[in-house]
């Protein structure tokens, strides 16, 4: 029983790896292969943080060089005014970075415990509706013209919209790549400065969110993480990991193919089977 127990928190975590980054809901789907599976996660936060956190690590891996370029850049920019020209264009995009994360910190800060609490009685009602909503903010985008095409530099204007279209994506079944990008997109902006924006800017807001959930853990301020079951949490994070590199290497040609309206179709569909779940 113990095995088949580990399988399912692996399954979950492949789950969440592979729609962490396609534009389908990272969280809504957790939820509903939480209940198909049956599952009982009482600890959502904590577990989502966990899953997260594995997705993170491949991140961190995809763009170890671009972060370590933006970090140095950022730094002498600072700390040395000799050679701020060279590395402006590292700052100015740390900035915006930065800027992009404040929204869903804000929110997740306010909110957090809120979503958790209404999310106990009415998950898959809240991820039907999500699902609902990604479906036809992934329709609408498909509908512009051809986007292969656009900018290469996300603006300051841009970066405060697309850190909004984020602290929505806080709801589950609302995909944070899936909205994140999609408004990059709807701004005029290529796929590769979309898709990098939306997936570096992940980054900081994953570490902020386990800071937290550690720092709540030493302070006593939450018991949801369970010492017991940390086997389980270690193959959900491993599924996670290891999907989230294999979705991001299909996601880029995906998104090229303009077959981002196939999304828009099988979130809408994944609504109305979350809605009926509920229902039943």
């Amino acid at each position: 029983m113990q095995i088949l127990e580990s399988i399912k928190y692996l399954i979950l975590g492949i789950v969440q790896g592979l729609t962490e980054v396609l534009p389908i809901s990272s969280s809504g789907h957790v939820e509903i292969f939480k209940y198909l599976l049956k599952v009982d996660i009482y600890e959502s936060i904590t577990f989502l943080i966990i899953v997260n956190t594995g997705s993170l690590v491949t991140f961190v891996f995809i763009y170890s060089k671009k972060i370590g370029q933006l970090i140095k850049g950022f730094c002498i920019y600072i700390f040395n005014k000799d050679n701020r020209d060279k590395y402006k264009a590292e700052f100015i995009y740390t900035l915006k970075i930065i800027i992009a994360t404040i929204p869903a910190g804000v929110v997740g800060l306010l909110f957090e415990e809120k979503i958790d609490a209404f999310m106990l009685d009415y998950a898959l009602l809240v991820v039907g509706i999500g699902l609902l909503l990604t479906a036809t903010v992934l329709y609408y985008v498909t509908s512009l013209e051809p986007f292969k095409k656009g900018k290469t530099q996300i603006s300051w204007y841009d970066s405060i919209f697309i850190g909004l279209a984020q602290s929505v994506a806080l709801i589950p079944g609302i995909s944070r790549s899936g909205m994140t990008s999609s408004t990059a997109l709807k701004k005029g902006n290529s796929i590769s400065s979309a898709l990098d924006f939306a997936f570096i800017m992940y980054i900081p807001i994953s570490f902020a969110s386990i800071i937290l959930m550690v720092y709540k853990i030493l302070a006593k301020e939450t018991t949801s993480f369970e010492l017991s079951n940390i086997h389980n949490y270690f193959f959900a994070f491993l599924g996670a990991m290891i999907a989230t590199y294999f979705a991001y290497k299909l996601i880029f040609n995906i998104f090229r193919s303009g077959k981002l309206r196939y999304f828009s179709y099988y979130c809408f569909g994944a609504s109305l089977f979350a809605l009926i779940l509920f229902v039943l």
